[in-house]
């Protein structure tokens, strides 16, 4: 499966904006709506579409939301968001998603770490983020499980 991982035009935004997760997922995880409004107000964060196919890629490929940062208070390398719509869930876009996150983050001078956090009820990512080498700290954040993934460097 081919993952596109491009930054946000407003055409994109709009599109974002629009996706959605699952009604038993609205817990989980902050609205794309949210997440670019704190991109707006934080500089450090990457805002990405996740289009499936290869490039170049158009609205019609679009099927999710992912955003990282260097986080100004722990000066750790976070995925803030990690989303697909629920149209798509469960046909492996999250997988390629993640891996091509991550891929895009280690490749981050000083970036030997990606962290994220899960819901604690969200047995599902917890263990969807293990399968893919994600341990966890043993630090809870507002309610969420501190997980991380460290990058082997060459």
């Amino acid at each position: 499966m081919t993952i596109v991982l491009k930054v946000l035009g407003e055409a994109e935004r709009k599109a974002i904006i629009a996706l959605s997760v699952a009604d038993d997922q609205d817990d989980f995880v902050a609205t794309n709506a949210e997440s670019l409004e704190e991109a707006d107000e934080n500089p450090a964060c990457v805002p990405l579409g996740i289009f499936s196919g290869d490039e170049p890629v158009v609205i019609d490929d679009l099927v999710g939301f992912a955003m990282y940062t260097l986080d100004a208070d722990d000066g750790n390398w976070w995925i803030y968001r990690l989303m697909i719509d629920q149209r798509f869930q469960k046909r492996g876009y999250g997988r390629a998603a993640l891996r091509a996150v991550v891929e895009r983050m280690s490749a981050i001078p000083g970036c030997g770490a990606v962290y994220l956090s899960v819901v604690q009820e969200n047995r599902t990512a917890a263990a969807f983020y293990r399968q893919e080498g994600f341990r966890e700290t043993g630090q809870i954040l507002d309610d969420e499980i501190i997980m991380r993934l460290d990058l082997a460097k060459t």
